[in-house]
């Protein structure tokens, strides 16, 4: 019986506007944890869960992995800039976007799945959430890690469920009082595993430019929000 659900292009919809409400109150709201775009901020944790998720199936599913390094690398060479511009004010290499890590994520997959030696395939592993780490990129070697997580778990949704609540858990990350309980705010991340949960593990159509619209929201949607920053802080809005 063909599973019902969430189409791969509904998960994608839900991972762009969590992402984007997240850098509305990052940007434009608060800037950090603890002022009033928190709120925003927490609707914002279900968003990289997702993106990993769907980078996991769709190494699994690629028959052309070169092109979809590819589409990732081109991404990630226009994210950088906005990027830069969104978070630190001036052009640095000091951090990398987030699609520097789903980069790294997924070139790892694909050398794990290369590789015989199961000794081998843990190297790969480890080397890969080391290199997130060295290139400081967004979510770093715990993205990377993620990325990993829903690969190596395929198919068990309770097993996914709990590996990222401790990843998430573990994260470097703000803290917050919940029912007088210091928690990490990333561990609101576990509720992208209900979207998760319902996916069908179809597409809901097979547009090149539906597609290629799902990778320049990142770095449109940075874009926009710094240029509407700037309007603000020139009181020009």
């Amino acid at each position: 019986m063909e599973k019902r659900g969430l189409s791969q292009e509904t998960l994608k919809v839900i991972a762009c506007v969590t992402m984007l409400l997240d850098h509305i109150g990052a940007m434009l709201v608060g800037n950090s944890m603890t002022e009033s775009g928190l709120p925003l901020r927490i609707i914002g944790r279900i968003s990289f869960p997702i993106f990993c998720f769907l980078l996991a199936e769709g190494a699994y599913y690629t028959k052309n992995p070169q092109k979809y390094a590819l589409r990732l690398l081109i991404g990630m060479l226009l994210s950088e800039i906005p990027y830069d511009l969104a978070f630190r004010y001036q052009l640095t290499l000091e951090t990398q976007s987030v699609m520097v890590t789903l980069l790294v994520g997924f070139l790892t997959l694909e050398a794990v799945r290369r590789a015989e030696n199961n000794v081998v395939k843990l190297l790969i592993m480890v080397g890969g959430i080391v290199l997130g780490e060295l290139f400081k990129s967004d979510y770093g070697g715990f993205g990377v890690l993620m990325v990993l997580m829903f690969s190596l778990t395929r198919g068990h949704l309770w097993i996914q469920t709990g590996c990222l609540a401790v990843i998430a858990w573990v994260m470097n990350s703000a803290k917050l009082l919940v029912f007088g309980v210091m928690v990490p705010i990333e561990i609101f991340a576990v509720f992208a595993m209900i979207p998760i949960g319902l996916y069908s593990g179809k597409k809901a159509s097979g547009s090149k430019v539906v597609q290629w619209a799902f990778y320049l929201f990142y770095p449109v949607h940075l874009t926009v929000l710094v240029c509407i920053r700037y309007l603000i802080e020139m009181k020009i809005i």
